[in-house]
């Protein structure tokens, strides 16, 4: 009874595609491919009385492939024989000699100018007839070609630059995500994504324009705009254009006049405070693990810097941009790019914080990444459990002591001569935290809203280098830029001798929350 359904629907399905396609060969060979799929899924039916509903949803899938297909086909195949294409209406706006650049640009057009420019000259079919497979008005497809021909005439003899020197991005994620297997990146980091993505930055365009700007057909641009679009990677203001929605650091550069202005009025009085601050909570006996004063005090201050906020900058609070979005895969998380050899700025900074599995005595590890520090990686909860069962003496299972084996490897936990395995980030209590706490709001109380003032002076400028819809992501990096300033003041420290750091040194440290 189902097949009988089915064939039933052979009349209706070839009327659908005859108007979807661009020759009767197609819409034939289309016809037997939707009703193929339609045999072959005719099980996953539940309701009966919803069939013609689940046999054109299924048609319209299936045209998509189809489409995708006959498209990359056609734009190898269909334009390497256009040249010989008689132009009916003696429209004069290409030399011979100029043919196969006309090829190449047809193929680079966005179907709806491509499709039209395709059946007028290569189907030989009239505006009307076009009109009636596209199931337009025959004046719109008339006004698309007379564009498309305008288009032709226009920039068939230019030549873009920016599809010579394609960009390169480094594009990571910040948030919470846990799966290292679909790590978001992956699915657009291909080289055309990441010319997409770097030409429609700043302002959105077209399947065309991309088209253009990239050197690329527009098939496959098309197909790279459907992947970004399916993994979140661009919006599309209007139905024709598509634009980047995350930050990308490039060239741009604001404000090293007032980056110099904080660093020259906050430097020492900042160094004094951090000083006072770092000298009384290592005498409340914080296991340093051997790290020289200068870092930690380097450690506690951006620390400090990391967790305050003040009350003159309530639109940075992080109540109101810490919450980043739910994607497509159930994490909260955001891209954000960095073009080809742009390493950061005197105000980058990267973070990171992981918490174990216990349930009581839980630990946090905290960890910043700006010169002169080297990165390290964050600690996992599992690993997390080990260096807490290590300082709390107790035996390693066998699992456990495979994973200690590993933290030995990468320097978090080491042995001593005597066989025993120790920690060697610095730990801090929940008692040492809480004092450092107070004794941090007593110190830093004079130098913090100084720090504060000019910090927003620079936000506010730094904020309008990026695209207009993506200020809440600006501004929220903005907030981290009240701690990630340090990194000027750290540098203008070394550079005065007022602090030494060793090669190789790290920023993090252990809390025992």
């Amino acid at each position: 009874m189902d097949n009988q359904r089915i064939a039933q629907m052979l009349d209706k399905t070839f009327a659908w595609t005859v108007s979807r396609t661009f020759s009767r060969e197609e819409a034939e060979e289309l016809t037997q491919e939707i009703l193929f799929q339609a045999v072959k899924s005719i099980g996953e039916l539940r309701d009966e009385t919803k069939f013609e509903p689940w046999f054109w949803r299924l048609a319209d899938i299936t045209l998509k492939v189809f489409k995708r297909s006959k498209a990359k086909l056609r734009s190898y195949i269909s334009f390497d024989v256009i040249s010989n294409v008689t132009y009916r209406d003696n429209y004069d706006f290409i030399a011979r000699e100029e043919h196969k650049q006309l090829r190449s640009r047809i193929a680079q057009m966005s179907a709806t100018y491509r499709d039209i420019i395709v059946m007028y000259y290569y189907d030989n079919l009239s505006c009307k007839a076009i009109a009636q497979k596209l199931g337009l008005p025959e004046g719109t497809v008339t006004y698309r070609l007379s564009m498309a021909r305008d288009k032709l005439k226009k920039e068939c003899s230019q030549m873009t630059e920016t599809a010579l020197k394609p960009a390169r991005l480094n594009i990571t994620i910040k948030g919470d995500f846990r799966n290292e297997n679909e790590y978001p990146p992956l699915f657009i980091n291909d080289a055309l994504s990441q010319n997409i993505l770097w030409h429609a930055y700043r302002e959105p365009k077209t399947v065309e324009q991309l088209s253009i700007l990239t050197g690329v057909h527009a098939v496959y641009i098309e197909d790279r705009v459907e992947n970004l679009v399916k993994h979140e990677a661009v919006i599309q203001p209007t139905k024709t254009t598509v634009q980047t929605d995350f930050l990308i650091f490039d060239e741009t550069t604001y404000g090293d006049d007032i980056v110099e202005e904080i660093v020259s009025t906050v430097s020492e009085k900042l160094y004094k405070a951090a000083k006072s601050l770092t000298e009384i909570t290592i005498s409340s006996g914080i296991q340093t693990a051997g790290r020289s004063f200068d870092e930690i005090m380097c450690f506690l201050s951006i620390l400090l810097l990391g967790s305050t906020v003040p009350d003159s900058m309530p639109e940075y609070l992080p109540g109101k941009f810490h919450h980043f979005p739910r994607r497509y895969d159930g994490y909260r998380w955001k891209y954000v790019g960095f073009k080809d050899g742009i390493s950061g700025s005197k105000v980058s900074m990267g973070s990171g914080r992981s918490m174990n599995n216990f349930e009581q005595d839980k630990m946090a590890h905290y960890h910043f990444n700006f010169a002169p520090f080297t990165y390290r990686k964050i600690l996992f909860d599992y690993e997390l459990d080990v260096c807490q069962a290590v300082l709390q003496k107790v035996v390693l299972d066998d699992k456990q002591k495979e994973i200690a084996a590993t933290l030995i490897a990468s320097g978090f936990l080491a042995k001593t001569e005597s066989g025993e395995t120790i920690c060697t980030v610095p730990v801090i209590t929940k008692e040492q935290h809480d004092l450092f706490v107070q004794n941090a709001i007593d110190i830093f109380a004079d130098v913090l809203p100084l720090y504060s003032e000019l910090v927003k002076k620079f936000v506010d400028g730094y904020v309008k280098i990026f695209p207009k819809h993506l200020k809440d992501d600006a501004l929220f990096n903005g907030f981290n830029i009240f701690a990630a300033m340090f990194k000027a003041i750290v540098a203008d420290w070394i550079k005065k001798g007022m602090v030494s750091i060793p090669d190789s040194a790290v920023c993090d440290g252990l809390f025992v929350l």
